[in-house]
């Protein structure tokens, strides 16, 4: 990529959608960091095959989203404790701030215990990436997303119940 952008520029201005889609991927928030260093690594290492600069955002989340799948498979190969499927009974706070907090965190449990197809599609959507975008990210079809986003969005809801 010949573009003149300095890849100090693409991590200020990608670095928090890397960071989001990391904190889905990696439970440990002490992880996290080390998984988005990972990321910027593989980024930089993968800038000279980008083509096409304006897909440069896409192009980061696929490989985010590349990046975040090994994680968590090579997390699992080594995983000594069991996974657990509930979420911590977190009571609402009076405070609005908290509520919005714990509401958050509902969020990003739900997403992160979607199916592996569903998760990959709702965080790049929940980057406000365009449809067309989400399917070169991930290399498929328009329609396949928007019916991986109708089956994330439901999953979602039976998950938060009425907390949404």
């Amino acid at each position: 990529m010949s573009t003149g952008v300095k890849l100090e520029e693409i991590v200020e201005v990608h670095a928090a959608m890397v960071r989001r889609i990391a904190t889905v991927y990696e439970h440990h928030p002490d992880r996290v960091d080390d998984l988005v260093q990972d990321i910027w690594i593989a980024v930089w290492q993968a800038l000279p095959r980008l083509n096409d600069p304006t897909m440069l955002k896409s192009y980061i989340a696929r490989i985010t989203q590349n990046i975040c799948v090994t994680h968590v498979r090579r997390a699992l190969v080594r995983q000594t404790q069991p996974l657990s499927d509930t979420l911590p009974d977190l009571a609402p706070a009076p405070d609005e701030a908290t509520t919005h907090a714990i509401r958050l965190t509902r969020l990003i449990e739900a997403v992160r215990s979607l199916p592996e197809s569903l998760k990959a599609v709702t965080t790049l959507y929940l980057e406000d990436m365009p449809i067309k975008d989400i399917a070169v990210a991930l290399g498929i079809s328009e329609g396949n997303v928007s019916v991986r986003l109708h089956r994330a969005k439901s999953a979602i809801r039976l998950s938060l119940g009425d907390l949404l």
